[in-house]
């Protein structure tokens, strides 16, 4: 075995492997040509690095590392060490951790962060032993829409437009000079609701947010939703385009504090499976911190289904 640096032409290698994972959440790009994609599509202020193992001639493994401006906690790298399962215990990954472990010393991080799922005990352990430990868990969860009733909740929207309350999308509000900036302000708000790690979280700039959640290929204008009440953006659903499944990705579901307990986050969700269902989406995915008791609730009101828990780990260094 040997480890040598990546090259453009391992991309479908370590996309087959990562599938070899069976990792329900969070979700990586779809094919290797969008895992390609997203290398040439990271933040100028991005840094990464990714190795492959090599093994009977082929590659079984990879690692890398990735510090974004948005990483947590500030400055830290994220890594990632995954090996074919039958290539498995035989000191491979050993080998791909040491070598990430080199590789991200010239930038000093204050920490390292890498992710464990609780069907993949193996991998945790391997982190713990490397001094790792469960800083963060998250609840990925999926809804069959073919399976899902919205007969119970016919009322739902009705009721919010008889308060003056309209669900709109993206497209709908294009000519709304402001709309970005509205949608902007909203997401921060409602995101300083939402479980995080740390006591406080820091908000991406608006040109950087804007980039990343409003332009990707990825965002659908038509299923991502705001709710309207007269000129004010009270709530929003994000939902992206996983197109290799025909699958959704749910993003961030909030809703401002004075609009709580109208039902408004039920809504979203409801026009969210709509939407997917009227366009041949068969699967809706996403995710919530385990103490995110509200959004568990409503996950379950719904029938969607639990996949193995999410831990983010995380090993402090030295300074």
């Amino acid at each position: 075995m040997h480890i040598r640096d990546f090259a453009p032409a391992d991309y479908p290698a370590i996309f087959g492997i990562h599938q070899s994972q069976h990792i329900s959440w969070p979700e990586w790009p779809s094919s290797p040509e969008a895992w390609a994609e997203g290398d040439r599509n990271r933040h100028p202020q991005s840094r990464h690095q990714r190795w492959v193992a090599v093994e009977d001639g082929r590659v079984v493994g990879f690692a890398a590392y990735a510090r974004s401006p948005w990483n947590y906690p500030p400055r830290s790298c994220s890594i990632h060490v995954e090996v074919l399962p039958a290539y498995q215990r035989r000191g491979i990954g050993s080998a791909l951790y040491d070598q990430v472990i080199a590789g991200v010393q010239p930038l000093d991080p204050p920490a390292l962060r890498a992710d464990a799922f609780a069907n993949l005990p193996q991998g945790f352990a391997f982190l713990q032993r490397r001094g790792f430990y469960e800083a963060f868990r998250e609840t990925p969860v999926h809804l069959d829409v073919a399976a899902f009733d919205p007969a119970p909740f016919a009322e739902v929207e009705p009721q919010l437009r008889a308060q003056g309350i309209i669900l709109k999308t993206l497209r709908d509000l294009e000519s709304d000079p402001e709309r970005d900036r509205k949608l902007y302000a909203l997401m921060v708000e409602v995101d300083q609701d939402i479980p995080h790690e740390g006591d406080t979280m820091e908000e991406p700039d608006f040109e950087d947010w804007v980039t990343w959640a409003l332009q990707p290929p990825a965002v659908l204008p038509d299923a991502f939703l705001i709710a309207v009440h007269g000129d004010e953006y009270v709530a929003l659903r994000d939902l992206s385009a996983n197109t290799a499944g025909r699958i959704l990705l749910g993003g961030l579901l909030g809703v401002r504090r004075d609009y709580r307990k109208r039902g408004l986050a039920l809504a979203l969700q409801l026009r969210g499976i709509a939407y997917a269902r009227e366009h041949g989406y068969h699967l809706i995915k996403d995710c919530t911190a385990v103490q995110n008791a509200p959004m568990q609730a409503l996950f379950n009101r719904l029938g969607f289904v639990r996949d193995p828990e999410w831990q983010q780990c995380q090993k402090d260094l030295p300074h």
